[in-house]
């Protein structure tokens, strides 16, 4: 099956390990559900510049000990998606700028948010990844 777009996500992490999640807009594929930051890595990029460039258009931050988790691949209906997924710390000396509404999210409280289909594989994903001791701290 042919991949139609190489997204990269971003688990952004603050002092008290909450994950930050952003509300989709509803024009949006999988609209009005929440996420991590991300986006579509453009045929110029490779995966982590893109996560950071990311990041920065949808938030205004920049993420510290940046990591790469894992990736995935999710077909929809319409559409094969392959993520890249990626951990990065907030330190909180920067504003958040966010394109929509965001959130921090506890951990045990991620499974409970309603966000896209593809979204919780890497949800279990992070959640071992946070449980093996993976997720360095600031």
């Amino acid at each position: 099956m042919n991949i139609d777009a190489l997204i990269v996500l971003i688990a952004v992490f603050n002092h008290d390990d909450e994950v930050l999640l952003l509300k989709r807009k509803p024009d949006v594929h999988c609209p009005d559900v929440w996420s991590f930051p991300g986006g579509k890595v453009k045929d110029d990029e490779m995966p982590l510049p893109a996560a950071v460039r990311e990041l920065q258009e949808e938030t205004g931050i920049k993420g510290k000990l940046w990591r790469h988790i894992g990736k995935h691949q999710h077909a929809y209906d319409d559409r094969h998606l392959a993520f890249i997924f990626f951990f990065c710390r907030y330190d909180g000396k920067q504003n958040i700028q966010a394109e929509s509404t965001f959130q921090w999210c506890a951990l045990d409280e991620l499974s409970a948010k309603k966000m896209p289909e593809a979204n919780q594989a890497l949800v279990h994903m992070l959640i071992h990844c946070h449980d093996e001791g993976l997720i360095p701290t600031l």
